[in-house]
């Protein structure tokens, strides 16, 4: 079978695009997800607002368990992984202290570290169908949405709360 050059030589500059676009969104593109929850005031992370079901705390629990499930699937996609689970809503709505609060960003970002690191490796596969029919590109767009719904609520949250 004979090689197409062409064919060779456009694909690198596609693959590297798209692994490029997918972590500038993972990292929540114009207003970087990490920097809007390290501004965030801890003093209000637990305040639910009238007609909400949800903190800040609360938020940004959801968002990890979410991430965390993608990213599961991500690092070992051939193990069949339920990607949607029920959704996990912590129970409590205030983080127990200033450096709970801190700790779950940190473990937010380093896990945020993780899936971008797997995006931008250019021998993870982003397209292979897995046994649960999704692909790594999905997860982690997936994730960029699913983050970007809830950051934009967190978003709302800090606004009507005086953060921002």
């Amino acid at each position: 079978m004979k090689t197409d050059l062409k064919s060779i030589q456009t694909a690198q500059p596609v693959d590297s695009l798209v692994r490029a676009q997918l972590v500038e969104l993972l990292q929540g593109g114009f207003a970087p997800n990490v920097i809007l929850l390290r501004e965030f005031d801890y003093k209000k992370a637990g305040v639910i607002l009238d007609g909400l079901h949800f903190s800040a705390w609360i938020l940004l629990g959801h968002i990890r368990a979410r991430q965390q499930t993608l990213l599961n699937f991500m690092k070992h996609p051939e193990q069949d992984v339920n990607v949607w689970p029920d959704a996990h809503w912590p129970e409590n709505h205030v983080p127990e202290s200033e450096q709970e609060w801190y700790l779950a960003i940190d473990a937010y970002a380093q896990e945020l570290d993780e899936m971008i690191n797997l995006v931008q490796d250019p021998t993870t596969d982003l397209f292979a169908v897995q046994p649960n029919g999704k692909t790594i590109s999905w997860a982690a767009l997936t994730t960029l949405h699913h983050t970007g719904y809830h950051i934009g609520q967190l978003k709302t949250i800090g606004r009507q709360l005086g953060v921002w």
